[in-house]
């Protein structure tokens, strides 16, 4: 063989029990391990059920606060859609309060045109009867020149002596100016 291989082979350790306890070993452990229990049951006691208890507690409380915020959330969507539906609501009255302005808009304009036909139609006829009134008035002022005119034309009649014939012509020339003198104004109102 190999002289190096053998070196090798020398150098490795004899084959020892990797965990071997004697009986005064064994005994030595007992302290220590007693010792290890009663700290592990001692710290169980002392810590982790407390320690359990506040993460039993806080795990509770977390699902306690979601449960929370789920009610305050569908609250929420409830007040969210109650909201809304307020807001449809007055949009509603809004557009029939906007309406109804409208129709009052409307039966005040026509009340105001229907005041304004009548005052108008007043006004109309109380020029119509002004005018009526005035006609009357030229009227009777016109037959009383008639009367003065017819007066003297019977006075000239009577102081001059004429024949038929100058009557008659003196007549229609009489005629004609009391036609002037009375349709004259009329025509011009």
């Amino acid at each position: 063989m190999n002289p190096q291989i053998m070196i090798l082979l020398n150098s490795v350790p004899e084959y020892r029990e990797l965990f071997s306890v004697d009986l005064q070993t064994f005994i030595d452990m007992i302290p220590p391990l007693f010792s290890f229990i009663v700290l592990v049951v001692l710290l169980t006691f002392l810590l982790y059920k407390p320690v359990k208890k506040v993460l039993q507690a806080r795990a509770e409380r977390v699902v306690g606060e979601l449960a929370e915020a789920e009610d305050k959330n569908a609250t929420a969507h409830e007040l969210k859609s109650q909201y809304e539906q307020k807001i449809r609501d007055i949009d509603i009255e809004c557009t029939a309060m906007i309406g109804n302005a409208r129709i009052q808009a409307y039966k005040v304009r026509d009340k105001i045109i229907n005041d304004a036909k009548i005052e108008a139609q007043e006004v109309r006829n109380r020029a119509a009867n002004d005018v009526a009134f005035e006609l009357n008035r030229v009227k009777g002022e016109v037959h009383h020149a008639i009367i003065d005119i017819s007066t003297e034309m019977a006075e000239k009649l009577m102081a001059v002596t004429i024949d038929k014939s100058v009557h008659d012509s003196l007549f229609d020339e009489a005629m004609n100016e009391l036609e002037a003198v009375v349709f004259q104004p009329l025509n011009t109102l």
